[in-house]
């Protein structure tokens, strides 16, 4: 060997040990990029290239030792050795791994890990088989953090660990943003854009995928929408800017960041202004107003009516000039302002101003110098206040099947509301219930519905105007004669007869007009009809008074029961107030039956079918057969020879007969009544005898005696049979 050779390889053992060159040990023929024979440049006699060395578990030693070796290298994509990577720049990690004797290992897996957290690896795994050459490859790519990291490669070939490591950079671009591109950069209303920047790197175009936001004023403001983020195709951010009435100059910024640094740009589009096209009513509230002077309590005299102006585009157009009028102007009704400008949002209002005469109303909105108009819904200007002769309650079912069952799914109570002038009152006007048997909800608001949902909660929704429903409950008390009185009351106005010779107000109550001077309201539980039940309570029974244990409604607050009128007329409408209470309690009441599921059959009436004689003249007659048929109350009712209420609604009663023929129907239907009287609850047949006779006058009669069969079925399934012999 030369001397020269000698000194170099001496030269190189030297740098080996000091752990400054990137030789694995021994020479490698198919790694010419590491130490190799006639090449020892790459051991640390000349070049740049960073790589890493490691012997056993160590990093950093020759491989003068009887470990395996892994050496590390980091490559650029030309396959050249490097540093440091940068996002756009990634690195391929190449180990390679030699056993104890110095030869390349193949097939041993050598697993990744990077200092830097934020760095990944492709595959992402971080880990790689060594190919025949002992080689493994990974690559590496940036994160999110700049600076000095190492890296390591660890296998265990030969069932011996062993782990090389290298220093690396990772460095980041300063990256800026070219100029937005709009396309078109003078948008028409309600038009869309295009809107593009791309990424930069100095003067080349930063490739790897970025997200990019797109802001603007109008945007936030709702008056335009941009898609963002969005993400770089080949460094190029693109989006669509669509106009929902900007109207103007709107500054469009883009943004990114990278490793923390961010990097903006700005741009600014025209919006051409919208040209309104039209004009649509939005809301008027409240729909119900009290008439001039009768408001307070929750009862406003004006109501805000809203329209919204819009562009051809359905965007909404601010700064539009809107004219308002109103349908009529009776009793010096008003609205103001007349005309007004369209808010950002396109919206425009007025206020209408009760007059004092009750009239449905509404407001026509133009806008100037077009035919384009919207008018509102309607408005009702009425006093909002429940009248007596306008409430009423009622069952859906008067006759129930209660007496022997529980339950909600018998009947339910209906209030209906109006004002003086017979409108609905305005919806959440409440009314208050009370029971005699059974029971009823507290109350419930008119316009407004109670709904269940399936996980149990509770929701209002609207209604009908002026209506509303609450439940009712069959349970006890159950009165004994089966006659249940319901009560319903809710804070109203006494009924007055307006006089049109009257010298003041027309539709308001003057001294002197005819009223009907309530006192305080009592559920009558002796009460065995509607009429009964009212007639205490409305003035036409005033001689009755609460017995023990029948409530009264104290309307004055004085803790006794009012029992007449106190004179004055008590309600909103009156030209001068009384001083006393401006309202009271107006009500209503009817009685519920609560009828037994088993029937009580009577035959009242059964005449004998007329008989054959031979050689005697027959002529068969229908007979008239009478049955009553109701529940098995034991109460008699007044005018009723036997006992009993009319069974539950419903409840079908079929006739049959194995002796002659019914000639009337045999199938009846208990009607919806709470009516006492016997004659709902008897049934009247026709029946005719089934014998016949001869020219010779010789009778045939194959069926002399029989019966007659009553079949009772209920709503709820119970069956009451009865049958009743029949001659002839």
């Amino acid at each position: 060997m030369k001397t020269t050779t000698i000194q170099m390889i001496k030269a190189c053992a030297i740098s080996l040990a000091l752990g400054l060159t990137a030789c694995g040990g021994g020479s490698d023929a198919q790694s010419p990029s590491l130490c190799s024979q006639g090449n020892l440049s790459a051991c640390g006699g000349s070049g740049t290239g960073s790589t890493g060395t490691g012997t056993g578990t160590g990093t950093g030693n020759t491989s003068t030792t009887s470990q395996p070796t892994v050496t590390l290298a980091l490559m650029s994509a030309a396959g050249a050795v490097i540093t440091g990577i940068s996002p756009d720049a990634p690195g391929i990690l190449q180990a390679l791994v030699k056993d104890s004797k110095g030869s390349a290992v193949a097939n041993v897996a050598v697993s990744f890990i990077s200092a830097d957290k934020t760095g990944t690896f492709v595959p992402s795994s971080g880990t790689a088989l060594t190919d025949a050459n002992g080689l493994a490859k990974v690559s590496l790519v940036a994160g999110s953090q700049a600076g000095a990291f190492t890296v390591t490669a660890s296998t265990a070939a030969g069932g011996v660990a062993s782990s090389g490591s290298l220093a690396y950079t990772v460095s980041f671009p300063s990256l800026t943003l070219s100029a937005l591109a709009l396309a078109p950069s003078t948008l028409s209303a309600g038009g869309t854009a295009s809107v593009s920047t791309t990424i930069m790197n100095g003067a080349s175009v930063f490739t790897p995928a970025q997200s990019v936001s797109f802001t603007s004023p109008c945007a936030s403001a709702g008056k335009a929408t941009i898609s963002s983020p969005v993400t770089t195709v080949n460094g190029v951010a693109t989006t669509s800017y669509t106009d929902k009435g900007c109207g103007g100059a709107d500054i469009i910024t883009a943004s990114t960041s990278l490793a923390g640094t961010s990097f903006t740009q700005t741009g600014t589009i025209t919006v051409l202004a919208a040209t309104a096209g039209q004009i649509a009513f939005v809301s008027a509230l409240p729909q119900n107003i009290a008439l001039k002077g009768t408001g307070g309590a929750g009862r406003q005299e004006s109501s805000s009516v809203t329209f919204k102006v819009l562009d051809k585009n359905g965007n909404p157009t601010a700064g539009t000039v809107v004219d308002f009028k109103l349908t009529t102007t009776a009793g010096g009704l008003s609205l103001n302002p007349a005309f007004a400008n369209s808010g950002a949002d396109g919206t425009v209002a007025t206020v209408v101003a009760a007059g004092i005469v009750n009239t449905p109303v509404r407001v026509l909105a133009t806008i100037r110098g077009t035919a384009i108009s919207s008018m509102s819904d309607q408005l009702i200007v009425s006093t909002g206040i429940p009248d007596q002769n306008s409430f009423t309650i009622s069952p859906s079912v008067y006759n129930v099947e209660c007496m022997n069952h529980d339950g909600t799914d018998f009947t339910t109570v209906s209030a209906f509301v109006a004002d003086h002038f017979h409108n609905p009152v305005p919806d959440g006007t409440g009314v208050s219930f009370t029971t005699e048997g059974g029971a009823v909800d507290a109350s419930c608001l008119t316009g407004l519905n109670q709904t269940t949902l399936t996980d149990g909660t509770k929701i209002l929704q609207k209604g009908t105007p002026g209506q509303c429903q609450a439940r009712f409950i069959c349970q006890n008390p159950r009165p004994v004669n089966g006659r249940v009185t319901v009560l319903g009351y809710a804070l109203g106005e006494e009924s007055f007869i307006d006089n049109p010779a009257s010298p003041n107000v027309i539709n308001s109550y003057d001294v002197g007009e005819t009223f009907t001077d309530l006192r305080e309201p009592f559920r009558y539980d002796r009460a065995i009809t509607d009429k009964e039940a009212k007639d205490v309570n409305n003035g036409n029974n005033p001689a009755t008074a609460p017995a023990v244990g029948e409530p009264y409604i104290d309307s004055d607050g004085l803790g006794t029961w009012n029992s007449s009128g106190d004179g004055f007329y008590h309600g909103v409408l009156q030209t001068a107030p009384n001083g006393t209470m401006p309202t009271i309690h107006v009500r209503d009441a009817f009685v519920l039956v609560f009828s037994t599921s088993k029937a009580e059959i009577t035959l009242v009436d059964a005449p004998p079918l007329d008989r054959c004689v031979d050689g005697t003249k027959f002529v068969n007659s229908a007979k008239i057969f009478q049955i009553a048929v109701r529940d098995q109350n034991p109460t008699f009712f007044a005018g009723n020879a036997l006992p009993g209420n009319i069974l539950p609604a419903g409840t079908t009663i079929t006739f049959s007969t194995s002796n002659g023929t019914i000639l009337s129907d045999t199938s009846f239907t208990v009607p919806n009544t709470n009516e006492p009287n016997s004659a709902v609850w008897t049934y009247r047949l026709l029946i005719q005898g089934d014998a016949t006779q001869d020219p010779a006058l010789v009778c045939s009669n194959p069926v002399s005696s029989g019966f007659l069969t009553v079949k009772v079925t209920t709503p709820l399934g119970v069956i009451t049979p009865q049958s009743f012999t029949i001659n002839d």
